[in-house]
């Protein structure tokens, strides 16, 4: 399935879907911080840079997003620096 990944400029951050049960399951939408992708996943800058980042690396970080949402359904997901450290608390 193609990338659903967009920038949002007034959020500072990229736009992803992730499917927790499959795509027959629940759309859930996410968003990971610019600061992340520059920092951990090293993205150039540019948005389409962002959103590459976000597409190479999307296994990663829609994991963490299922983790996330399978923790807390009703709490948004918004990915930061801070949660891709080793030991990071959910």
């Amino acid at each position: 399935m193609a990338s659903e990944a967009i920038f949002l400029p007034a959020a500072g951050s990229v736009q992803f879907a992730i499917y927790p049960d499959g795509y027959d399951g629940a759309r859930i939408i996410a968003r990971i911080d610019e600061e992340a992708l520059h920092k951990r996943f090293h993205a150039p800058e540019g948005q389409g840079d962002l959103v590459q980042a976000y597409a190479l690396n999307s296994d990663s970080i829609d994991a963490l997003a299922v983790e996330r949402y399978r923790a807390n359904p009703n709490e948004a997901i918004c990915l930061h620096n801070a949660d891709f450290s080793i030991g990071a608390a959910a």
